[in-house]
């Protein structure tokens, strides 16, 4: 265990530089092109094979070539517009304000130091490394465009590694990310759940006519969003507060010119809740308001659901082994435990399926998703998560991967792969509610 510490340590400090770089060069989900070329870059020099997948993602395995289960490294590519970031890119304002990059990082540092210190020779099974594009939600036209072209199936990078298999072999699943608790002493969460969520793109479609001369004959699409608007906003009070539920939206066309009566508006949300059974119950009377509000003005309406993401559910077993190794590295008292974030990602979708774990990580200054998010502490970041992953991935292997089994047999998955593609398809829908006709 001393030599694969050792090697952690020397790789270290080319691994941070890496992610570094990753962070000053931000993209958005598929097209993480640059950002995958470093990583192989690195995979080339350490003679590791890898393979191109999900458009723009990245996977590789060390092989004991003995039989034994196979522990799966997570981390994820994309960046997410912000703008006022000092390293957001010129011509979408992607930033790395959600610290995918210390992920990349720190995973990368364990996969090359469990190599290079020849574990594997005297370990079972297998070690995957998944690096997955797409996380964030956004840049939604363009995912649109990818599936219409058939270079993907999926909007994000996890369903779309998902529905190509390449997870089916993984006992477990190991991934982290910055933790959302700002302004503490926590240097690690576990157990930590997440919200799940649905996105809805909303269309209002009314009549142009010139707003000055003649508004009586036009069907104002602006009044019935912003009523639409209202009625949610009406709603909020009905929202148990044990569902954790959020409403969000943006407006991304409100309108054609001042001179004219809005003929069309259009807005984009997101519906998130800590269970499915609230995402649904929440969408249900969103629609109502949202169908209310063209009602009232009579416009048409039209409704574009896509899946979102599942809740994340952290596997209890998988988690109490991570936990035994991070307390090796920092005092109980240091560790968050059993935190509910009100976020959403698609590790809970692997949740559903495997046996997984998202340790929170310290180490970062400013707001997630904030112009001035970034790394603050190097070694919170980056090197000890590190340490304490390599000796759970060792932890897990060990005994004939003892640990490793055990996890994977007592887990019951929510879903089989199959099912869990098919509800997929089940919830893309595209509604149209057509206006009343005029006497």
């Amino acid at each position: 265990m001393q030599k694969v510490h050792e090697e952690l340590e020397r790789i270290l400090p080319k691994a941070i530089a890496l992610a570094e770089d990753i962070f000053k060069n931000p993209e958005l989900g598929y097209k993480e092109f640059r950002s995958r070329e470093k990583v192989e870059e690195a995979l080339k020099d350490a003679e590791i094979p890898f393979t191109e997948v999900a458009y723009t993602g990245l996977m590789a395995t060390l092989d004991s070539g003995k039989e034994g289960p196979c522990i799966g490294l997570i981390a994820e590519f994309d960046a997410v517009p912000v703008l006022g970031h000092p390293y957001a890119s010129s011509d979408q304002n992607a930033a790395h304000a959600c610290g995918h990059y210390a992920q990349t990082g720190v995973m990368l540092a364990v996969f090359l130091a469990l190599k290079e210190a020849s574990v594997m020779e005297q370990l079972p099974g297998k070690v995957k490394l998944f690096f997955t594009p797409a996380e964030e939600f956004c840049d939604m036209d363009y995912r649109r465009n990818l599936i219409r072209e058939g270079k993907v199936s999926h909007s994000s990078g996890k369903q779309e590694m998902i529905s190509l298999g390449l997870f089916d072999e993984c006992a477990v699943l190991l991934s982290c990310h910055s933790m959302g608790l700002i302004d503490t002493d926590y240097q690690a969460e576990v157990g930590a759940s997440l919200n799940g969520f649905c996105q809805k793109k909303v269309t209002f479609l009314g009549t142009e006519a010139h707003a000055g001369a003649s508004p009586h004959l036009g069907v104002n699409a602006l009044h019935a969003m912003t009523l639409a608007i209202s009625a949610i906003n009406a709603l909020r009070e009905s929202f148990p507060e044990e569902d954790c539920i959020r409403v969000h939206y943006i407006v991304t066309e409100g309108g054609q010119t001042v001179n004219s009566v809005p003929a069309r508006t259009k807005m984009e949300m997101y519906i998130r809740a800590k269970t499915v059974e609230a995402i649904r119950s929440t969408e249900k009377k969103v629609d109502r308001a949202l169908r209310g509000a063209a009602l009232a003005i009579n416009c048409d309406l039209e409704i574009q659901n896509t899946p979102g993401y599942l809740p994340l559910k952290q596997d209890p077993a998988l988690t109490e082994l991570v936990r035994s190794q991070i307390l090796r590295y920092m005092p109980e008292s240091r560790i968050a435990e059993g935190t509910h974030g009100t976020a959403s990602g698609d590790m809970g979708d692997l949740s559903m399926l495997f046996p997984t774990v998202e340790i929170g990580i310290s180490g970062f200054k400013g707001r997630i998703h904030g112009r001035d998010f970034g790394t603050e502490n190097e070694r919170e970041a980056y090197q000890i998560p590190a340490h304490y992953f390599v000796d759970t991935v060792m932890r897990l292997l060990e005994h004939d991967g003892a640990e490793a089994k055990r996890i994977r047999e007592s887990f019951v998955p929510k879903f089989t792969k199959e099912n869990y593609l098919a509800e997929l398809d089940r919830l893309h829908t595209s509604l149209f509610y057509e206006r009343e006709k005029e006497l």
